[in-house]
C-alpha cells in the first residue's frame, strides 16, 4: 500500500512540477512515443531510436519541408505577396488549422513562413506553394524531390500542410535529416525558433502554443530552441525539435506521441526527457584544432620540396561519457606527388573514427601551386644516367680486358707449337 502511495505521489510531483522523468545514465528512455529519434546536428550521427525507419504520418511536421522548399526559391522575406482565394481554399473543409489570413490581405513573405511555421496556418502553406510554383501540385513535386535529394528513401508527401492521407507518410529517421538539412539555412532557423510574432501589418499575432502550453504547465522548456509541432487523429502528436544541450545541438524528432493519465503535454515531454538521456549519456568533445599540422607533403621534381597539410577545421564530436581514447582511431591516406601541382589539387584524406563508428572525414588538398623544376628534374636525370655510363664503361673495359688476355693467351700456344 505505500509503495503504491509513494508511486501516486512521484507522478503528482511530476504532472504539478511540470517537470519531465529524469533517466539516468543506463536506463532506457520511457516514452509515449511509438517512434523517435535524436542525431547530432552537425554530424547527424543517430544518438537514439526507437522504431525510427518505422512508417509514420507527420502530420503538421510536414510544413519543415514545405517552409524550406519555399525559402530556397525567396530571396527577399521582405516583399510583399497578395492572399487570393486559392491560398484559403480547402482550409476550413478539410479542419486543417489556420493562420487567419484573408482574401485579398497584402503580408510580407516573412509574414507567411511565420503564419506557416507558428500557428500551423494551412492558408500560409498554400500561399508558399501558389507564390513560388504555381500550384499545389508543382510545389508537392518539389518537396519529393528534395526529398530524394538528401537521399531518404521512405518518405511520401501529396500535400504541404500535413493533413491527413494514407499516401502522405515519412519516418522520424527522414524528418530529422530533413530538419537537420533546413537548420542550415539560417532564414529558417529564424523563422524555427520563433517563438512570437506580430505580422507587419499588425493583423495578426501567433505564438507557439506548444510551448505556451507546456510552459503554462510549469513545464522547463529552455532546452527546446526550435521546434514544429504537429497532430491529426491518425498521426497523434508529432514534435520535431531543435535541442541545446551543454552549448550543442542536437535534433529530435518524436512521432506518434500520446497523452495518457498523469502524462500530458506528450511530444513536448517525451522531447525533453530524450534531451536528458543524451546530456547524461554523452557529451561534445574537441579532438583536433583547426591548423593543426597534420604532414610534411614532399614534392618531387618541384621548385618547392614540400608543403605542410593542416587541418581545415576543428574536429569534434558526440562521445560516451567517460570514453575510452584508445578506439579513437585516425586513417590518414596520401598520394605521391610531383610537380607541376595546382593549388586545390587532392593530396590525401582522413577519416576519424570510434569504436568502428566514423566520426570525421576530410580531404586535404595541395595549399598552394608549385612549378617544375625543369633545370633540377635535367641535373637529376643526368646523375641518374652517370651511374649507368660507370656502368657501362667499366663493363666495356672488363671485357676489352678480357678479350686481350685471350688473344694473349692464344698468341702464346701458337708460339709454344712452333718451338
Amino acid at each position: 500500500m505505500f509503495k503504491k502511495l509513494l508511486a501516486v505521489f512521484t507522478s503528482m510531483i511530476i504532472i504539478f512540477s511540470g517537470i519531465a522523468p529524469v533517466y539516468a545514465e543506463g536506463d532506457e528512455v520511457n516514452l509515449s512515443a511509438q517512434n523517435a529519434i535524436v542525431i547530432d546536428e552537425e554530424s547527424g550521427r543517430v544518438l537514439y531510436e526507437k522504431n525510427a525507419r518505422e512508417k509514420m504520418y507527420p502530420a503538421s511536421i510536414t510544413k519543415i519541408l514545405t517552409i524550406i522548399c519555399a525559402l530556397e526559391k525567396i530571396d527577399d522575406l521582405d516583399k510583399t505577396v497578395t492572399i487570393t482565394q486559392s491560398d484559403i481554399d480547402t482550409v476550413w473543409e478539410t479542419g486543417a488549422s489556420s493562420a487567419d489570413f484573408e482574401v485579398g490581405e497584402t503580408v510580407t513573405y516573412r509574414d507567411v513562413f511565420m503564419g506557416a511555421m507558428l500557428p500551423s496556418g494551412a492558408d500560409a502553406c498554400r500561399a508558399l506553394a501558389n507564390n513560388t510554383c504555381g500550384n499545389q501540385e508543382d510545389f508537392v513535386k518539389e518537396m519529393n524531390n528534395l526529398v530524394k535529394k538528401l537521399g531518404l528513401t521512405d518518405s511520401n508527401f501529396v500535400n504541404t500542410t500535413g493533413i491527413h492521407d494514407d499516401n502522405h507518410y515519412t519516418t522520424v529517421y527522414d524528418m530529422a535529416m530533413i530538419t537537420q538539412y533546413a537548420m542550415q539555412n539560417e532564414k529558417f532557423v529564424e523563422i524555427f525558433n520563433r517563438y512570437q510574432y506580430n505580422s507587419s501589418n499588425g493583423l495578426h499575432q501567433w505564438i507557439k502554443k506548444v510551448i505556451y502550453n507546456a510552459k503554462k504547465s510549469r513545464i522547463d522548456t529552455s532546452m527546446i530552441k526550435g521546434c514544429k509541432s504537429g497532430y491529426t487523429s491518425n498521426a497523434q502528436h508529432t514534435l520535431s525539435s531543435s535541442l541545446e544541450i551543454n552549448g550543442h545541438t542536437y535534433i529530435c524528432v518524436v512521432g506518434y506521441s500520446t497523452n495518457k493519465d498523469n502524462y500530458n503535454h506528450c511530444s513536448v515531454n517525451d522531447t525533453l526527457a530524450l534531451g536528458q538521456y543524451i546530456a547524461s549519456h554523452y557529451q561534445y568533445v574537441n579532438l583536433n584544432k583547426k591548423g593543426e599540422k597534420v604532414k610534411t607533403i614532399k614534392v618531387k621534381d618541384g621548385k618547392e620540396e614540400s608543403f605542410d597539410i593542416k587541418l581545415k577545421s576543428d574536429i569534434n564530436a558526440v562521445l560516451p561519457n567517460h570514453y575510452d581514447e584508445s578506439k579513437i582511431k585516425y586513417d590518414y591516406q596520401f598520394d605521391e606527388v610531383s610537380a607541376p601541382i595546382e593549388k586545390g589539387k587532392k593530396v590525401g584524406t582522413l577519416e576519424v573514427s570510434y569504436d568502428g563508428e566514423v566520426l570525421y572525414n576530410e580531404t586535404f588538398k595541395a595549399p598552394k601551386s608549385i612549378e617544375k623544376d625543369t633545370y633540377k628534374v635535367i641535373l637529376d636525370t643526368i646523375v641518374g644516367i652517370v651511374p649507368w655510363i660507370i656502368g657501362i664503361l667499366a663493363v666495356f673495359i672488363v671485357a676489352l680486358l678480357t678479350a686481350r688476355q685471350i688473344v694473349r693467351k692464344k698468341r702464346r700456344k701458337r708460339y709454344r707449337r712452333r718451338y
